[in-house]
This record gives C-alpha cells, structure tokens and sequence, in this order.
C-alpha cells in the first residue's frame, strides 16, 4: 500500500516536468530545418510565392527553410505528402484553390481538404487571366471567341491540369457563352505556357504569376481576367463580367500543415507569415506577379476553405462537370 502510494507521488511529481519538457520544446521551435512543399514544378505561380516567402521567412528569423517540389495530380500528390507528414510543424505545404479545394471534387485524392490539414496562413489572391502568345492572330478576347465559334472545340486551351480554376473557366465559358474550347490540361502552369510559345496551344488559363514572365518579356498577350475587379498589375485587361460573360474566379494561396499540428506552432508560423505580407518590398513583389497579400487567423483561413469547398461544388455541379 505503502508502495503505490509512494508511486503515485512520484508519478504526480513528474507531470509539471513532462509539461514543462513539452512547453520548452514548443518553445525551442524550429531546432531543425522547415521544409516547404511545393505541389507544383519550379517555374510557375506557386513555385514562386513558395521560394519568396520561404527565404524571406529565412532572412527574417535566421531559419533554415527550404522548398522542396513534389509536383503531379494538379497539385494532389504533394498535399496528399504534407497531409501525412508528422505534425511537429517541419512539414508544410503552399496550397492552393485549385489543388486543396477543386481537385477534390472531380477526382479521387488521398487527403480531406477540411480534415487532414491545420491552416496555417491565407496567403495572397489573385485573379486567373487569359494569354495568347503575341504572334497569336487573336488581338482581343472576341476575337478568341469569334475563332472558337467559328470551328467548335477546335482552339486547344491550356490549364495547370484537370480540375484547375482554369479549367472550371472554359467550362464555364461553355456553359454561359457558348464558347468550345478543346481543355488541354498539364502539369503545371510553366509547362502549359511553354506549349503556348512554341504554338502547341491557341491560349492559356492560369494565374498571372505564372504569366509574369512572358508577359512582362512581352512574349504573350492577356485577353481577359476572370476576377471580381481587373488587376492593379494588369489594369488594360477586361475582365470576363466586363466583356458580358457570367464568369468570375478568384484564386488563393495559403499555408498548411498537417491536422494536429501543435496549436502553439501554427500561431507562431501564422505570426511569422502574416508579418512578411505586410512588408512593403514583398507587397510590391507579389503585386508585379498580380498578388494580392490578405494575411488572416488560422481559424478564418479553416473557415474559407469549408465554404469555398461548398461553393465550387455548386459551380461544378451547375457546369456538370463529373468525379474522374
């Protein structure tokens, strides 16, 4: 008797230690490198923010970051690494709407974008714009229209993959316009750009970052954005509600980590994240890329994932577009 109640004072004894252990380590944090996944191939939007806000996350703490590219599947293969990735906060990913929120809905993926992941910080935002490359014959976005009326499903569109944001665009297009684009989907923004130098594809969706390059080179024409309002970086663009089409898509970043994260990681990492945004040389970067930084709380980035996984069920399922 004597004994257990010995032991029992010993086990009381050693709680506050065990919790203080685990406090120090949290505190410690990070004691070793903090890899970023970035679901996409170098060269493109994601890729880009990625390696900006990890080495200024770098400069700014004296951390080791480092972006590691696990590119396929629109984006699913490396959200699906970051989802079962241990939670002690080394493993994160730069997610995106079109890979976290719409791959899910038209394909079999091996992560819930509501269950499996802690939402560590919204990003930026920025509207997907319409290129055509600048030998293209199509001078404006009627006359991209005109051509695709003239010979339907005949002008091959590129997007970053099947169940990108560019992608639900020329369904939508289809179904409000009555415009038959032939959808060529790739592995990536970068590689469906190249297509569209070398002539391999009449036009392409994606988001202006991943344009950047060839438009700011002047290698590519925009026709068309499909956001709410046109974009500071691309202010003689129309938007498609401007030119009389029913179609709007706003594109997000933001940062996550795998579910059961520790919440006192995440509000650091949310902390760190939210600071770059607010950093007038970063903001003038991201605003050449067509970036919009919206900095927030983990709890409301968790909360515009559930609803903008709702509201593009409801836009795929009035364009019909079906589970692969």
């Amino acid at each position: 008797m004597l004994r257990r109640h010995l032991g029992a004072l010993a086990l009381a004894g050693s709680l506050p230690a065990i919790g203080l252990s685990r406090k120090a380590r949290a505190q410690a944090y990070p004691s070793r490198p903090i890899r970023m996944i970035s679901p996409f191939p170098p060269g493109g939007g994601t890729d880009l923010l990625a390696r900006a806000l990890c080495t200024r996350l770098a400069e700014a703490k004296g951390w080791t970051v480092v972006v590691e590219n696990r590119a396929g599947a629109n984006g699913a293969i490396g959200l699906a690494e970051a989802a079962r990735a241990p939670t002690e906060g080394y493993d994160i990913v730069l997610g995106q709407q079109d890979n976290l929120v719409l791959a899910p809905l038209l394909t079999k993926v091996a992560f819930d974008p509501v269950k499996d992941f802690a939402p560590v910080a919204f990003a930026v935002q920025s509207p997907p714009v319409i290129t055509v490359a600048t030998q293209s014959p199509y001078k404006s976005f009627a006359d991209l229209v005109k051509a695709a009326k003239a010979a339907p499903g005949s002008l091959a569109f590129g997007s970053s993959g099947s169940g990108s944001s560019s992608h639900i665009i020329s369904e939508m297009l289809r179904l409000h316009g009555g415009i038959q684009l032939q959808h060529v989907p790739y592995r990536g923004s970068n590689p469906a750009m190249a297509d569209l130098m070398g002539g391999h594809v009449a036009a392409v969706g994606s988001s202006i970052a991943s344009a950047s390059s060839a438009l700011q080179s002047g290698a590519a024409r925009p026709l068309a954005v499909a956001g709410v309002t046109r974009s500071s970086s691309l202010p003689d663009t129309p938007t498609l509600r401007e030119l009389g089409y029913d179609v709007e898509m706003t594109t997000w970043w933001g940062v996550l980590g795998p579910a059961r994260m520790p919440q006192m990681v995440t509000e650091l990492l949310n902390k760190e994240f939210n600071q770059l945004m607010s950093q007038p040389e970063l903001i003038r970067v991201l605003a050449q890329q067509g970036m919009e930084p919206a900095p927030s709380t983990p709890a409301a980035f968790a909360e515009l994932i559930r609803k903008d996984v709702e509201t593009c069920r409801a836009i795929i399922n009035q364009i019909g577009m079906k589970l692969d």
